[in-house]
């Protein structure tokens, strides 16, 4: 990645910015040997596609809370423009800022402090207690030790018979020591006589002994008291402690060790804002999730085009539903449909054979000649479908709203049934670690073939020639680039740029939670879930929720991560939009007989629809603007768009070939394309000598791309650590560890 200051003065393509359709068409530049120079504002990759990790998207929230306050990501550069341009130059300011998104609001479910820390302050206390009774403990000895002393001395003059005879009615004075360690006097009376008073000095002994027992007795309690503290704090340290000290029988042992396990589970599934940002870099979580539809145009080109080698993928293992109040799990397989105990076997047959003619309605026009403009559920009812294969089929296999005509809908589920089975029982792929890593994957194929990369630096103008043509631009460091064409991303472009249509903002809502649990489970391995949600408030806005486990790279082992997006409308705030979902699917309070995921942390913000950009006649015929993420969760609309850029510049070569292996390179340099007249022993040598040089340009090449790969395995250690078991997809042709039902 270059700095600023130090870009080459020409390239054929400026690509601004580093989302999705802008880093396939750079790609595609870049492939067959165009010069592009690709620059992002961000100080990260993927632009509105990014995946942030828990520190990163925090602060990327606090920075998009209000749109009025929010500043310029790059400040202007003062240009000289007598020395930069040139006779009939103009220039065209681009805005420097993304204000796209808004509302940002984030809110945490969970106790600051970790409960471990709790418990090991409380430890600490407890052990500064016992050490205090310890010191008290040994005061006791030493007293013991004089009255021993004392008791002594009077055995002995009673011996003598000395001592007692003159003591009549006087008060003896007895000390003893409390559990405090401070002396306390009492006073009792002796009697008349030697007798007496022998007796009487037994009795003293007695007492003094007895009451040396009870002191005794005193500190072994709060002794007891303290390690039954400790007990309570830790039951990993009761068990080595029972085990090892007390003969106790092995039914107690058991039910100590069962404790313990239960403990240690319930450990696991606390979670505090200290404990949740000491993982931070376990977190991925994308500002666009977007799915893959298994025979789509994404998983073609990145097939053909070898970029998938950069990726890693899993299926979305399982599609639900909500059907009055309750989760299911909707049957979209032919085995899954056999095995369904929510339909019957009437259903079943229904259900089968509307999806056999929905993947050959081409085939039958007259079925569908009278409802193709119409809506879709007017057509389902035609087909006198059960309310319940109607829900399944409108809401989880079309994913239709009520506004969409049957041609739209029958298109979908086309494209839904002929994805099935390709990789897993469901449609669809995920990318590992998010789908911020795809437009990445696309800008490492542009750099391997001489794209040149600068974060942290934009256009600050374009320059335009007296015929309203780009001719280059002025980055923000000050610095003129000539060029050829500018591909830009809508957001770097002025307002003047974009149709009237365009610049009227259509919104999406959407959250990014945190759960303790999965959605829905069989009790089988953690699943990778979609469900697209039908509201009643507005049929037209149903809202997409994407459920990632641990196994997918989202979060630490422990926590799910749920995507929610709805098409939104002005004037609404993203947690009122979603709140239908939150309330039906998920809970707040620590109440463990509800059967819902408890929240933990959420996320809520407003995102502009980019999806639909239209050019303004304002804008230069060599420059191109490219569309954002919209509310839909298929992506293949990015990959025709990128194909419609490439072949406006480049109409008659090749979009995204696919690269060639490092051993098929043949490297000639001018020097040995010559035909030389020397003799045939010069020859063979120079034909040796060059074999030789081409066997370690291999070799160099070959090292490069191992390195290459390397750094792509190191870069994600850390981030592999404590998050489950990977389970990958090759979507080169072989699954690897997947349920793939083929």
């Amino acid at each position: 990645m270059a700095s600023g200051s130090d870009l080459p003065k020409e390239f054929d393509v400026i690509v601004l910015g580093t989302g999705m359709p802008e880093s396939i068409a750079a790609a595609a530049f870049s492939r067959i040997g165009q010069s592009v120079l690709h620059l992002d504002r961000n100080d990260h990759y993927s632009g509105n596609w990014a995946s942030f990790n828990l520190q990163g998207i925090e602060k990327w929230a606090k920075q998009h809370q209000d749109v009025t306050s929010h500043k310029d990501d790059l400040e202007r550069p003062d240009i000289d423009e007598s020395s930069l341009l040139e006779e009939g130059e103009t220039l065209v300011q681009l805005p420097l800022g993304n204000y796209s998104f808004s509302q940002t609001e984030t809110e945490y479910f969970v106790p600051e402090e970790d409960e471990e820390d709790k418990k090991a302050m409380e430890e600490k206390s407890a052990k500064q207690t016992e050490s205090q009774i310890e010191t008290n403990n040994d005061q006791v000895v030493d007293n013991v030790d004089e009255q021993t002393k004392s008791a002594d001395v009077h055995q002995a003059t009673d011996a003598d018979g000395d001592s007692n005879a003159d003591m009549k009615d006087d008060k003896v004075e007895k000390d003893s020591v409390n559990t405090d360690g401070e002396k306390t006097y009492e006073f009792s009376e002796t009697k008349e006589g030697d007798n007496g008073a022998k007796t009487e000095s037994s009795d003293a002994i007695e007492e003094k002994l007895s009451g040396q027992e009870q002191i005794d007795n005193d500190v072994d309690a709060k002794t007891e008291t303290i390690e039954g503290v400790k007990d309570e704090q830790n039951t990993v340290e009761v068990t080595e402690n029972v085990s090892g000290n007390f003969n106790t029988e092995s039914a107690g042992t058991e039910n100590v060790v069962s404790k313990d396990e239960d403990t240690v589970k319930e450990k696991s599934k606390s979670w505090s804002q200290k404990r949740m940002k000491s993982e931070w870099r376990r977190f991925n979580m994308d500002l666009s999730p977007k799915v893959l539809y298994s025979v789509g145009d994404m998983v073609e080109l990145l097939i053909s085009s070898d970029i998938a080698k950069y990726c890693e993928f899993k299926t979305v293992t399982q599609i639900l539903t909500l059907m009055d109040g309750n989760l299911e799990k909707v049957p979209c397989s032919r085995a899954d449909v056999f095995s369904s105990k929510k339909v019957s076997m009437l259903e079943k047959r229904m259900l089968m054979k509307f999806l056999q003619f929905c993947l050959e309605y081409e085939q039958k026009p007259e079925e569908i000649k009278d409802y193709m403009d119409k809506p879709f559920l007017e057509f389902l009812s035609s087909k006198k479908l059960t309310p319940t294969i109607r829900h399944y089929i409108q809401h989880s296999i079309a994913m239709a709203t009520d506004s969409m005509t049957t041609s739209e809908g029958l298109i979908k589920m086309k494209k839904f049934l002929s994805s099935l089975g390709r990789y897993g029982n469901t449609a669809f792929l995920w990318s590992l670690y998010g789908s911020g890593e795809l437009p990445q994957s696309f800008c490492r194929m542009c750099a391997v073939f001489g794209g040149v990369y600068c974060l942290r630096t934009s256009v600050s103008s374009l320059i335009m020639d007296s015929d309203n043509r780009c001719v280059g631009i002025i980055t923000t460091e000050g610095s003129r680039i000539k060029c050829k064409w500018v591909v830009m991303e809508s957001t770097y472009a002025p307002r003047n740029y974009l149709s009237v249509e365009a610049s009227e903002k259509r919104l999406i809502a959407r959250a990014i939670l945190m759960t303790d649990r999965p959605l829905f489970t069989t009790g089988q391995k953690e699943q990778l879930s979609f469900m697209c949600l039908p509201c009643s408030d507005d049929g037209d806005r149903p809202i997409n929720v994407l459920e990632l486990p641990p196994s997918s790279m989202a979060s630490p082992l422990g926590i799910y991560i749920c995507h929610l997006t709805r098409q939104s409308k002005p004037g609404l705030k993203p947690k009122d939009d979603l709140l239908y979902a939150v309330q039906s699917l998920f809970t707040k309070d620590d109440d463990t007989d509800v059967d819902k995921p408890k929240l933990l942390w959420s996320l809520y913000f407003t995102q502009e629809d980019l999806s639909l950009v239209s050019p303004s006649t304002a804008i230069p015929d060599n420059v191109i603007l490219m569309s954002g993420p919209g509310s839909d969760i298929d992506i293949d609309s990015t990959v025709l768009e990128a194909k419609e850029v490439f072949k406006r510049v480049l109409p008659d070569e090749e979009f995204l070939p696919k690269a060639p292996n490092p051993e098929d390179i043949i490297y000639v340099d001018d020097s040995e394309a010559q035909v030389a007249d020397a003799d045939s022993q010069s020859e063979f040598s120079k034909s040796d000598q060059s074999e030789q040089d081409t066997a370690q340009e291999d070799q160099s090449e070959q090292r490069l791309q191992d390195n290459d790969q390397e750094d792509q395995s190191d870069c994600r250690k850390e981030k592999d650590q404590d998050c489950g078991a990977k389970e990958t997809v090759d979507i080169s042709g072989n699954v690897e560890n997947s349920d793939a039902n083929v």
